[in-house]
């Protein structure tokens, strides 16, 4: 799979995001899981690909919990 096709995804999911808002970390983790599972190919799955994924994933949530003005219907967010 094509990392432009990556790129596109996970742009819309932020697009998405920015205009649904989450409410709970735990449930935005689980929404980014979903999410790349099912924009990611079935045919394959090696160890590499599932590594990625997670980073992935890690990335995304890194990025949305460090602007909560755009994403986050939380009052506030703690610090790591």
């Amino acid at each position: 799979m094509s990392n432009e096709y990556f790129v596109l995804g996970i742009v819309m999911f932020l697009f998405v995001l920015s205009v649904k808002k989450y409410k709970c970390l735990d449930t935005l983790r689980e929404s980014i899981e979903e999410y790349l599972a099912e924009i990611s190919p079935q045919e394959t799955v090696e160890d590499d690909d599932i590594i990625c994924l997670e980073e992935l994933r890690d990335v995304v949530e890194d990025f949305v919990v460090r602007n909560p003005e755009i994403f986050s219907k939380l009052n506030t967010i703690k610090d790591e």
